[in-house]
């Protein structure tokens, strides 16, 4: 799949309006990463954010990212809500978001659309609204795009005044590792549907387009063997699937890429060492472990340890000063053009 990037570029470079050309990031901005298993895994890596970070140049400072994501949701917030309905995992993203006050938000979904073609991969009932008559992928399609229109929504009302640019990233193609993992030829049929779903969806909301199914290969998937596999298991990437995403994204955000012959690869690590633990202090806080004890149905057990969560922000708070300082060693190390 590797060798086929050239053409998935080539695609890339087509989806992009002229409009977009002004860089994405700017000075002081709270950048929120929002959408399943993709983007929860990414702060266990560390790429994502050492991409941006790195493309935005070293005028741009003070960025802050957070990642929202969370495995196996979807655009209704199923995997969100815990012990109740899928609204209850939505309210809980607007609460988070709300908390954040993004000026720029980056959402990733659509790979659970294409895998579950026959129940769209939500268990709403609630909302009349979702129900789309018909089965199959375009039915499930549809739903899908429906719930992506009512999040999109959401995150602006959530956001409030400050959010300045919404970005819509399509979900990078699935594997064929061999027997006895599936065939993910269909799957990237369902996906390449999906994908053209969401580039229409952001063009209704004037919002961004990144292709990343187009750019890992994705279109001109003809159902070969991955070598060497970017995924651990036809879906979910490791740490190479990772950090090709990363380079990808920026590309398709029109950044230059950064050649790494131009870094000090032992800063770029200290950058994005510093990067997965400042994520793994924030993923406590927002996600504690024990959190039926301390907030909900059994807080009378442990409810009074609930206090001790917010001492984790100026831990963050502290780690962002160094993911600053690995920041500028990484710039101060390139040559000047």
């Amino acid at each position: 799949m590797k060798s086929l990037l050239s053409c998935g570029l080539l695609l890339l470079a087509a989806t992009l309006p002229a409009q977009e050309a002004k860089p994405l990031l700017q000075s002081g901005d709270r950048v929120v990463f929002i959408g399943n298993t993709l983007v929860e895994r990414a702060r266990l890596f560390g790429h994502l954010e050492t991409s941006l970070q790195l493309a935005a140049g070293p005028e741009v400072k003070g960025l802050v990212f957070r990642n929202l994501g969370w495995s196996g949701d979807s655009v209704f917030g199923d995997a969100r809500s815990y012990f109740g309905p899928p609204a209850e995992g939505r309210e809980r993203l607007a609460r988070n978001v709300g908390e954040i006050k993004p000026t720029v938000v980056l959402l990733w979904y659509g790979t659970e659309t294409a895998l579950s073609v026959d129940q769209g991969w939500t268990n709403e009932t609630a909302n009349g609204a979702n129900q789309v008559s018909g089965s199959g992928l375009e039915a499930s399609k549809a739903l899908f795009l429906q719930g992506y229109q009512a999040l999109l929504d959401s995150v602006r009302a959530a956001s409030g005044e400050g959010l300045r640019e919404i970005v819509l990233v399509s979900p990078p193609p699935f594997e064929n590792l061999g027997a006895p993992l599936p065939d993910q030829t269909a799957n990237n049929r369902h996906l390449a549907s999906v994908r053209d779903g969401i580039r229409d969806l952001a063009q209704k909301n004037q919002a961004r387009f990144v292709d990343l199914f187009a750019a890992l290969g994705g279109d001109a998937f003809d159902g070969q063997v991955a070598n060497p596999a970017l995924t651990e298991d036809g879906v979910n990437h490791g740490d190479a699937g990772h950090a090709l995403v990363g380079r990808e994204l920026v590309k398709g955000l029109g950044y230059p890429e950064t050649p790494l012959s131009q870094t000090n690869n032992e800063a770029l690590a200290k950058l994005r060492a510093a990067i997965i633990e400042k994520d793994r202090l924030f993923f406590h806080r927002w996600r504690p472990a024990n959190e039926t004890y301390l907030f909900l149905f059994r807080k009378h057990e442990q409810g009074q340890n609930a206090k001790e969560i917010p001492m984790f922000d100026p831990l963050i708070a502290a780690q962002e000063k160094v993911v600053e300082e690995a920041r500028a060693v990484v710039f101060a190390g390139m040559p000047k053009n």
